[in-house]
C-alpha cells in the first residue's frame, strides 16, 4: 500500500482487529474514498449503498456510534446486509437487549419488515415469533412433590435449559429427588427485561409473568435470560443464560433454606443470622439443642466454623465437616444434605411457593382481585401463611 495517506493506512490496519461479518466493510474502507462527504451523505438518504460506504468508513476509524446509525440508515432503506451488521454492532456495544428493544421497535413503527430479520436472529434477540414449547417437561419417577416451571428470553437461554435438563437427569441425587419440570416457557426478552450486568445480581420485569404465575400449576418459577450473578428468592430461581449445572444445583439448595457458607452482605446476614432461625445446613452456637430437636437428632451434628455471619460479628457453623456446594458451587453435595433436602420434601407446604410472592406484588400495586388470586393458589399449595391472610 502506498505511503502517500498515513491515514488511510492506519484505518486499514485497524482491519486485523476485526474478523467475521466486518471484514469486507473494513476492507472496502481501505479503498480510496471520495472527498465530498457532504455528497456521500446526502446520496446516503436514499441510496443505502452511500450508507454503507459510510458506516463501513466509520468503522474502520473506530467511531462505532457513527458507525452503527449509518448501518441503521441502510438497514431502514431495506437494506437486509445493512441491518444484519447494524444488529450485531449494536450487540457488540450495547449487548442483546438494548439491540432487542431497538429492532422490536423499529418493527412496530414499520421502519423494518418482520420478514427482513432471519428468524435465527429473532431467536438470538429473544424476539419469538410464537410461544410454542420447544422443550418438553420432565417428570421424576419419585413424583412430582416440587413443580418448577423454567421460562427462558433467548435462544442462549433455550440452549443452556436444554443441556441443564439433561444434566439433571444423569445426576443420581438430582434425579433420584421428587421434583419435576414443566415444558420451557419462551417469553419476548423485550417485556421480562432481564439485566445483563455482570457484576450484579441477574434482575428482571416479572410482573411480566403474571398470567403464567396465575396458572399455579407450579409452586417455583427458574428463569434462565440475562447477564449476571444467579440468586433465589421469593419462589424465583434466576439464573444467567449461560449457568452451568454446578450454578443450578447450588442455587436450587436456596428453595430449601440452605444458606451460602461463605460471608454474607451485611444486610443479608441482618436477616439470615439470627437467634432461633432454624436453617438445614447452619445453626449458632446458642441454637445448637433447637436444631437437634427441629431434626429430630440422635446426636449432635459435626460443627464447623463458617463466614457466613461474619460481616455482623457472629459466628455461624455448618453441620458437617467438609466443603461443599455451599461454599463452592463447583463442590459435591454431601450426603447429608441431600438427606435433608428429602426431608424438607414431605412438607412441601412449607416451601414459600411463587404465587405468594405475586400476591404481595399485586397488594403493592393495589390490584386487590390479582391478590386474591394469587393468594388462593398459594393457600392451595397448602402455605400456611397463605391461608391465614385469607381468613375473614
Amino acid at each position: 500500500m502506498s505511503m502517500k495517506n498515513p491515514e488511510l493506512t492506519k484505518y486499514c490496519y485497524l482491519k486485523s482487529r476485526f474478523t467475521g461479518f466486518f471484514a469486507f466493510l473494513l476492507l472496502s474502507a481501505c479503498q480510496p474514498q471520495s472527498p465530498d462527504q457532504a455528497e456521500l451523505m446526502q446520496q446516503a438518504r436514499h441510496e443505502p449503498a452511500a450508507a454503507m460506504q459510510l458506516a463501513a468508513e466509520r468503522l474502520a476509524r473506530g467511531e462505532y456510534d457513527a458507525a452503527l446509525d449509518w448501518f441503521r440508515q441502510g438497514a431502514s432503506l431495506g437494506d437486509i446486509a445493512a441491518l444484519e451488521h447494524a444488529l450485531q454492532l449494536q450487540q457488540r456495544q450495547q449487548g442483546k437487549l438494548a439491540t432487542a428493544a431497538w429492532l422490536q421497535q423499529q418493527i412496530n413503527s414499520g421502519t423494518i419488515a418482520p420478514g427482513a430479520v432471519r428468524p435465527e436472529k429473532r431467536a438470538e434477540l429473544g424476539l419469538w415469533l410464537d410461544n410454542n414449547p420447544v422443550v418438553t417437561g420432565y417428570q421424576s419417577t419419585a413424583g412430582c412433590t416440587l413443580s418448577l416451571q423454567p421460562v427462558a428470553t433467548q435462544q442462549a437461554g433455550v440452549n443452556t435449559w436444554q443441556q441443564l435438563l439433561q444434566h439433571w437427569q444423569q445426576d443420581p441425587q438430582l434425579a433420584g429427588l421428587p421434583v419435576c419440570f414443566l415444558p420451557l416457557h419462551r417469553v419476548s426478552s423485550v417485556a421480562l427485561a432481564c439485566s445483563e450486568d455482570s457484576s450484579a445480581l441477574v434482575q428482571c420485569d416479572y410482573p411480566v409473568l403474571d398470567e403464567l404465575v396465575a396458572q399455579g400449576s407450579f409452586s417455583q418459577l427458574l428463569v434462565i435470560a440475562g447477564r449476571g450473578k444467579a440468586s433465589y428468592n421469593n419462589g424465583i430461581l434466576q439464573l444467567p443464560d449461560n449457568a452451568d449445572i454446578a450454578l443450578l444445583r447450588h442455587e436450587f439448595m436456596h428453595i430449601f433454606g440452605f444458606i451460602d457458607e461463605y460471608a454474607l452482605a451485611p444486610a443479608t446476614a441482618e436477616e439470615v443470622c439470627q437467634p432461633g432461625k432454624i436453617h438445614p445446613n447452619l445453626v449458632l452456637a446458642t441454637d445448637v439443642e433447637a436444631y437437634i430437636q427441629h431434626w429430630n437428632l440422635a446426636k449432635t451434628p459435626v460443627l464447623t466454623a463458617v463466614d457466613t455471619c461474619r460481616a455482623i460479628n457472629i459466628q455461624a457453623y455448618r453441620v458437617i465437616a467438609e466443603d461443599n456446594v455451599m461454599r463452592f458451587y463447583e463442590l459435591p453435595l454431601p450426603d447429608r444434605y441431600f438427606q435433608l433436602i428429602q426431608l424438607i420434601l414431605r412438607q412441601p407446604e412449607q416451601l414459600m411457593p411463587v404465587q405468594y410472592y405475586y400476591a404481595y406484588l399485586a397488594r403493592q400495586r393495589q390490584d386487590w382481585q390479582k391478590w386474591q388470586q394469587f393468594m388462593q393458589q398459594a393457600s392451595m399449595h397448602g402455605y400456611a401463611d397463605a391461608t391465614q391472610a385469607l381468613a375473614p
